[in-house]
């Protein structure tokens, strides 16, 4: 089998795990409420509307989710239409490291590269998700791929691709998008045949210039035309990507996190060999070949470094770490096997560290069996190894052990298969425990029927005291609600004057929400009024709109 058939295997392979049940994958109803409301206008499409009327935006640049908004456009609201792009986006992911890293240390490498990433468990865990982690590693990929090129050429060109990989990825996730800038910077004055501090500034500029799209558009709109920022006060997207989404984030607890049952089964299976590559790979390699290892190790390096100082609320974060991990995986078997004559112990010690690394992992139980049958199957291949007097059995040797490496990892991959009809999709992880699907329930069913059918004909069905009210209810009935207070539900918006204006112009009848004495939000305040100045018609739903 040639390389591209070996190549094209993988990505099948790939495509069956991230695709696999997310006709059933359940929808993070928050966002699949804005990627619902994007889809039926390009305004909201534009701003990241998370309401069908484009009052309120989500939480964040709305980047990552266009590839969703549009494929719902394109097909209709279903769970596989979600889904999707980040199905595509993650076999995507599987191709370009493969390409990045064959072009560094060979075709072989480049196959365990992809082979390690599709069998990474955050990986497959996100795939089908809503979270835009997917997305965001493919544009860093692509950016690596961009910035590798320039090394080897010289040539500003792809070096000014890798700027604009890395701000359209600040379109889907923000200053978590720049972490990786001084990771190119450095790889590429270091490696670049001349070192020209120019080009960079070239890059940066284009990065700058990219990443800034959005923001400008989004100021330069008058407030009437466009929704309210989510999560600020003042209605400004500065204060959204800057304040809420990064300055408000730098509380982190040391990067000692990533090594938690919660963190380290998703993307940490093999840090052990990769530390090992990282170190023989800069002490035993010239050129071309340390290139990869620079610009991998330093990846590795900078992200730890950053989740060790930023807030590490959700476990899917570490999935950045993934495309490092493989590519060091590949780069570093192959060093060790290329090398096995003069130092015969490296790859052994890889087998036999990843051996222990997985008993000693910090994991949920996930076939309990597959550990043990991991530490057989590195002992096995280890003393194929070190006995081998033959290039068979070193070549049987070294395939059972990098089965070892990779069976354990693989399991936890599998496992997301396992259990997608009741994942987390707030959360997604493998291993994590079942869930409840977040649908809509029989009781908010019937209320937006009786809303529906008595309304009449209010922009608004109702309003309600936050987005996590109204989340599920745009997200499967696409019905108009109006999220007071946003994602926190302490967000200023509507003001009580707005929310007025739109009762006394009759877009809003219906108001949904518990008394809270005394209010600590605008939402809450708003509920108030309306539980003293309006009849109680359901429970908690007061009918404003009586004459």
């Amino acid at each position: 089998m040639n390389t591209r058939a070996k190549l094209a295997a993988i990505g099948v392979l790939a495509a069956v795990i991230y695709a696999w049940g997310m006709a059933v994958h359940p929808v993070h109803n928050y966002y699949a409420s804005a990627v619902r409301s994007m889809a039926g206008s390009w305004s909201a499409f534009l701003f990241g509307a998370f309401d069908p009327q484009g009052s309120i935006t989500l939480d964040k640049i709305p980047g990552g989710f266009w590839p969703q908004a549009l494929s719902v456009r394109l097909f209709g609201f279903h769970d596989w239409s979600v889904a999707l792009p980040g199905v595509v986006e993650a076999v995507l992911t599987v191709l370009v490291l493969y390409r990045v890293v064959a072009r560094w240390a060979g075709e072989t490498a480049g196959l365990l590269a992809a082979l390690t990433l599709t069998l990474t468990p955050i990986v497959a865990a996100l795939a089908k998700s809503e979270i835009v982690d997917t997305p965001l590693t493919l544009l860093l990929v692509l950016a690596a791929d961009a910035c590798q090129r320039a090394m080897f050429s010289d040539r500003l060109r792809p070096l000014l691709a890798c700027g604009m990989w890395v701000g359209l990825a600040f379109q889907v996730k923000m200053l978590q998008a720049w972490v990786v800038l001084p990771v190119f910077a450095a790889a590429y004055l270091i490696v670049a045949p001349v070192r020209r501090w120019l080009h960079l500034l070239a890059a940066g500029a284009v990065c700058l210039a990219v990443s800034s799209t959005w923001l400008l558009i989004a100021l330069l709109t008058p407030a009437g035309s466009r929704p309210y920022f989510d999560a600020t006060a003042d209605n400004s997207p500065l204060g959204m990507v800057f304040g809420y989404n990064a300055a408000n984030r730098l509380h982190g607890k040391g990067f000692l996190v990533l090594l938690t049952s919660r963190t380290a089964p998703q993307v940490g299976w093999l840090l052990p060999l990769c530390l090992l590559a990282i170190v023989l790979g800069l002490l035993w390699t010239r050129g071309v070949l340390r290139s990869g290892f620079v610009l991998w190790g330093l990846w590795l390096a900078v992200h730890v470094a950053a989740f060790g100082i930023g807030d590490f609320r959700h476990s899917y974060y570490v999935i950045v770490l993934a495309p490092a991990v493989a590519a060091l995986t590949g780069g570093g078997v192959v060093l060790f096997w290329r090398v096995r004559d003069r130092h015969r112990w490296v790859l052994p010690t890889a087998i036999l560290l990843t051996a222990v690394w997985t008993i000693v992992l910090p994991a949920r139980p996930i076939l309990p069996q597959v550990a043990p049958l991991a530490a057989v199957l590195a002992v096995f291949g280890v003393l194929a190894l070190l006995a081998a007097r033959s290039s068979r059995l070193t070549a049987v040797g070294g395939v059972v052990g990098l089965v070892a490496m990779l069976i354990t990892p693989a399991a936890w991959t599998l496992s997301t298969d396992a259990r997608v009809a009741t994942a987390d999709a707030a959360s997604p992880a493998a291993g994590a425990p079942h869930h409840k699907p977040h649908g809509l329930s029989a009781k908010d069913e019937e209320l937006v029927s009786w809303l529906r059918t008595n309304s009449g004909g209010a922009r608004y069905l109702m309003a309600v005291d936050g987005a996590g009210s109204a989340a599920a209810i745009i997200a499967h009935t696409g019905a108009s609600v109006l999220p007071m207070g946003g994602f926190t539900g302490r967000t200023p918006f509507p003001t009580t004057e707005q929310f007025l204006d739109l009762i006394r112009g009759g877009d809003l009848r219906y108001v949904k929400g518990d008394v809270h004495t005394p209010a600590r939000t605008v939402a809450e305040t708003n509920v108030n009024w309306a539980a003293g100045h309006c009849p109680e018609v359901r429970e908690h739903l007061y009918d404003c709109g009586r004459k």
